[in-house]
């Protein structure tokens, strides 16, 4: 039996590219290996720091999406990251010995860099009050250059030390727990390198310590969000995985489409189609739903309607379970024991660490 260590950071309720990216691999696996699934509390402040006023409601309405989609604290370790000090401390330990150029040339920080000061600008802009639709829908698709005053500033706010640091935070969370396999999607694989690269240079200093991790890639590395770019609430885009049916037919109705489809006669092409990739993920008739669309014969709007349909059962009976776990008390008590299991391991992997760098 195998390892496995991953985490989310509680930013709110969960959407479907959570779950299909991530917590279904979960699911599955966690009756075949030793799992610990962390909160990423303070991987959250990487990104939001201003934005901890509902942490702790944050970190309650994810684990109770944990476990309405099937995770159960009798079958893996449910914990919070900041629970654990073993974290912090590892990753100064570790902070040391990484090179800056590494963090700097990973590419997803400069993605992230760059998505998120458009999403920043877009608010700050928007509080100003000189944000228009045409404006903020410009900056979004990178078709307008951030040049306002403000602008600057937003991207000044986005380049501290813990979000250049983040992916060394991360090597720490995997090391604590001699994680041998990481459920990561595809556009995931950048940051378990640079894991996989920092453990290296750690025990090439201090000897064989720390575990190399790999990777597991999840069935559906990507879901694409409502705008065809990758889902984030960051960006606006995101379908909750607990999405009421009053929240979810707006959103889904307005889902990108294929521009050359003009007319519900012209033939479609699937492929670049958030709507599609969506019925592949909840309809049983996504074969016959891509050549009809190539064909010419469903329209957009008949084709969205459809999805609505597919995807009614399935969220209910998330609803249904959530609904089943959601008692005073009982998310808090999940952690407290959680953390008391991941403290007790993560200290052993310390002891070895003190030890190897000559601190005790």
């Amino acid at each position: 039996m195998k390892t496995v260590m991953s985490g989310m950071r509680p930013t709110g309720r969960l959407h479907i590219g959570n779950y299909w990216g991530a917590l279904r691999r979960w699911v599955e696996i966690q009756a075949e290996h030793r799992c610990f699934f962390m909160v990423a509390d303070l991987h959250m402040f990487t990104t939001a720091y201003e934005e901890s006023s509902r942490l702790q409601e944050h970190v309650r309405e994810m684990v109770l999406d944990w476990l309405a989609a099937g995770l159960d604290p009798e079958k893996c370790v449910l914990f919070k990251q900041s629970d654990v000090p073993q974290h912090a401390e590892l990753t100064l330990l570790l902070s040391m010995v990484t090179p800056i150029s590494w963090l700097e040339n990973n590419p997803t920080y400069k993605e992230q860099l760059q998505e998120l000061g458009k999403t920043k600008l877009a608010r700050a802009l928007e509080g100003e009050g000189i944000l228009t639709k045409e404006r903020r829908e410009a900056i979004s698709g990178g078709q307008l250059e951030p040049v306002e005053p403000s602008s600057e500033a937003v991207r000044k706010e986005l380049r501290t030390a813990g979000f250049l640091g983040y992916p060394v935070l991360q090597t720490a969370d995997i090391a604590l727990y001699g994680a041998n396999l990481v459920p990561v999607g595809q556009d995931q694989l950048p940051h378990l390198e640079i894991s996989r690269e920092i453990v290296r240079r750690f025990n090439g200093l201090y000897g064989a310590v720390l575990t190399e991790p790999g990777p597991v890639l999840t069935p559906q590395a990507k879901v694409p969000g409502l705008d065809n770019r990758k889902m984030s609430k960051s960006y606006g885009n995101a379908v909750d995985l607990f999405e009421t049916a009053a929240g979810l037919a707006p959103k889904v109705m307005s889902a990108y489409t294929d521009p050359l489809k003009a007319r519900a006669k012209d033939p479609g092409h699937p492929e670049g189609c958030v709507v599609f990739a969506y019925h592949k993920l909840y309809s049983d008739f996504a074969d016959r739903r891509e050549g009809e669309c190539r064909a010419g014969a469903i329209g957009c709007v008949a084709c969205k309607k459809e999805l609505l349909t597919s995807m009614e059962k399935p969220f209910s009976e998330f609803r249904e379970r959530r609904a089943r776990f959601d008692k005073p008390g009982l998310v808090s008590e999940l952690l407290t024991a959680g953390g008391a299991k991941a403290r007790a391991v993560a200290e052993e992997t310390m002891g070895k660490v003190r030890k190897a760098m000559n601190l005790r």
